[in-house]
């Protein structure tokens, strides 16, 4: 059976994957991820949440295929963060006071390196990818001598 960290870890091998056309779960454990890359308990300005969220797209969460603007849009709509009134100010919501269904999965990834775990994914992924193109390669020329 699988858990909710390999259903991540598939997820973030992958590229240009579209949040709406996620699972319920699946998009609960891609915005978690982004969640983690905020820092916690400090409001801060839209800007400095989009400096923040266009690093975790450049590293962890590179896998989402969307911008900065629409992950901090998921994230407010789906209880991550808090908005103020007038979009000028965000909070990464405590983990504690998550919605239940989202404490266990914050619980989890907060427990984590998840830049370390996610790069190591990656890098695993592309040595798989790079022996099976070798090995494709070396049948290829084999045949065709």
């Amino acid at each position: 059976m699988k858990t909710p960290l390999d259903t991540l870890a598939e997820l973030v091998v992958k590229e240009g994957v579209g949040v709406g056309r996620l699972t319920h779960a699946q998009r609960t454990l891609a915005l978690g991820l982004a969640w983690c890359s905020l820092p916690a308990g400090m409001v801060q300005r839209e800007a400095q949440v989009n400096v923040a969220l266009q690093r975790a797209l450049a590293g962890p969460c590179g896998f989402l295929g969307i911008d900065h603007v629409e992950l901090r849009r998921w994230l407010v709509d789906c209880g991550w963060m808090q908005r103020d009134g007038f979009g000028r100010e965000y909070r990464r919501i405590d983990a504690a006071m998550l919605r239940p269904p989202l404490q266990s999965t914050a619980a989890m990834l907060e427990s984590m390196d998840t830049g370390a775990w996610v790069a190591e994914l990656r890098g695993a992924t592309a040595a798989r990818r790079d022996k099976c193109r070798h090995d494709w390669e070396s049948r290829s020329a084999e045949t065709s001598r």
